[in-house]
């Protein structure tokens, strides 16, 4: 093997490593602005991300933070008055599992029939666990002068008897309304529309102000989600807008600061690698939104400013904001539409992104099936085979450069014994050695970059592939085959392999690939082919199964067309 073969693994090895934790881009937080917090006081201070006027109302804001920071002059209920009662309102659908609380008129539960917690448990996924700090959706948050009120914590009732409701058909819709008086004269409605096909919600707010004077509101949505410490791993907890027609993400290990972003604002949430809390806005694009520093027990959050309201004396304003809490999953995201389906992406870099999504779409297809002339070909149903119907493709697409580069390494190896002569003819002339060594590559046709050329162009597809495998919640806790008893077990192809039998069984291969790849004779080569699959296999112990899998299956058959080659004249 020659010393640009081990230059294209060893920068392959680097590419690979580096995209993660140093390539793959993101959106740099805005220019953090400095904020007042701390304790309750008479009249609160106000920060500074809250003094910029919304063009739409003159007045200042007293505070970006909710119930644990959020200074209210008007409370929430009388000092005298009794413990709030609580009543719980169920929701359940052929996808999810919907828990409303009297309480604040929030969502306190949202299960996702579809997705386990693990491969290995039958807990369903939470969006809003109930002993999480989150359990907040959707609160309002009107704002005047120096009064704050937030229905977080108002004491809503049921609008009827009825608290259980069971959506079958995929055409059932249910409505489901709570209404609350709140002590400065604001009667609340909150009305929440359920539909069985669908993680969109439709959160209605009617507002009606009883006093005699008219009152004007600047209206802010906040949003919260608990996340797990990603500090030492790759972050896509990150908090994602569709601000002026593009999509931003922002790391929460990265915002340091309360930061504010202005714009035409589609929808924001708060997501992770495979779920997706938003707020959506529909014809009325909300028209800012603030960061929030995460807190130390990984709380985040986002306030969406939507804009203002005039309350005249006696008359209902109403307020309506799409909420979706569910899978980043393309079907999903479309058919939950204001525009949700631009959430669904593998790679800020374009090209990787539409590779990923074409590789993505290869494996769904081999998975579902298809028809042809009426007749149903049954799909996999399995996406470890997928994998290995994809390597087998991409494997075939590169056979003729594969083999040429094949035989140039050994069309090398036939010709180290003039290269040996010429180091010896030339040992104090390197200009002359470089310049003969040249002349008998173009004498023997042998291009010394030919072995490289496979390695680098499948690096993309290596990249784009590792995307989609690390994104794509199809392929979360897909299985591909499980044999406890003889430790082969992959029930997770976005996992790692739990007992790193493909990573040794694909580094085995290396060894293998090596031993029958054509050598140079160089010493030091030889000894840095024998370092590659061990480096190799420990880079892969933490790779996702399906990659791993993808690579071994790719060894094997390179192994195959080697044999083929070296028996060819």
């Amino acid at each position: 093997m020659d010393r640009n073969l081990i230059l294209a693994i060893v920068l392959s090895v680097l590419i690979i490593v580096g995209f993660q934790y140093f390539i793959q881009p993101y959106s740099p937080p805005p220019a953090t602005q400095p904020t007042t917090t701390g304790e309750v006081v008479s009249k609160p201070e106000k920060p500074a991300v809250a003094r910029a006027r919304d063009e739409s109302i003159d007045k200042p804001e007293p505070s970006v933070r909710d119930s644990a920071s959020v200074v209210e002059t008007t409370p929430q209920a009388p000092v005298d008055s009794k413990p709030v009662k609580e009543t719980r309102i169920k929701v359940d659908s052929p996808i999810y599992e919907a828990v409303l609380s009297s309480v604040g008129g929030r969502i306190v539960s949202f299960r996702l029939k579809n997705y386990k917690t693990s491969a290995t448990s039958d807990d369903l996924v939470n969006l809003y666990p109930p002993e999480g700090p989150d359990t907040s959706g959707v609160s309002i948050r009107l704002t005047r002068a120096n009064e704050v009120f937030t229905d977080n914590t108002l004491a809503y009732t049921i609008d009827g008897d009825q608290t259980e409701y069971s959506l079958k058909s995929s055409t059932d819709k249910r409505s489901v309304t709570l209404k609350a008086l709140a002590p400065s004269g604001l009667s609340i409605s909150k009305t929440y529309v359920f539909k069985a096909d669908t993680f969109a919600i439709d959160v209605i707010f009617s507002i009606t102000n009883t006093t005699d004077q008219g009152r004007n509101y600047l209206v802010t949505f906040p949003l919260k989600k608990s996340f797990f410490d990603d500090s030492q791993q790759f972050a896509w907890n990150s908090a994602e807008i569709l601000l002026n027609g593009s999509l931003k993400d922002y790391y929460f290990k990265d915002i340091k600061g309360d930061e504010e972003l202005s714009g035409q604002v589609e929808w924001a949430g708060l997501g992770e690698v495979y779920f997706l809390k938003a707020l959506s806005f529909g014809q009325k694009p909300a028209s800012k939104v603030t960061l929030l520093k995460p807190t130390k027990d990984n709380l985040a959050e986002i306030l969406i400013r939507y804009g203002s309201i005039d309350l005249p004396p006696s008359q209902a304003v109403e307020t309506k904001v799409g909420l979706y809490l569910g899978p980043k999953e393309s079907q999903a995201l479309q058919a939950a539409g204001d525009n949700l389906s631009r959430a669904m992406f593998y790679s800020n870099y374009a090209v990787l992104n539409v590779m990923a999504e074409y590789l993505m779409k290869f494996l769904r297809f081999c998975n579902s099936g298809f028809d042809i002339a009426g007749i149903r070909i049954p799909g996999t149903n399995n996406y470890g085979i997928d994998i290995i119907i994809l390597t087998i493709l991409i494997k075939i697409l590169f056979i003729p450069l594969t083999h040429k580069s094949m035989k140039s390494m050994k069309r090398m190896q036939d010709i180290q014994p003039q290269i040996a002569k010429l180091k010896e003819k030339y040992k104090d002339d390197k200009s002359a050695l470089n310049k003969a060594t040249m002349e008998l590559f173009r004498e023997q046709k042998v291009n010394p970059l030919g072995s490289c050329w496979p390695m680098f162009l499948q690096i993309p597809v290596f990249i784009a592939l590792y995307q989609a495998l690390s994104y794509a919640i199809e392929l979360r806790q897909a299985s591909f085959v499980c044999y406890p008893s003889i430790f082969l077990c992959i029930n997770d192809l976005a996992a790692p392999d739990p007992y790193y039998v493909t990573p040794i069984l694909m580094g085995a291969t290396m060894v293998l690939q090596q031993w029958m790849t054509p050598s140079a004779g160089d010493p030091m080569q030889k000894k840095m082919m024998l370092l590659m699959p061990v480096i190799f296999t420990y880079m892969f112990l933490s790779f996702p199964s399906g990659l791993v899998l993808y690579w071994l299956v790719s060894n094997i058959l390179s192994i195959a067309q080697q044999v083929i080659t070296n028996r060819l004249p």
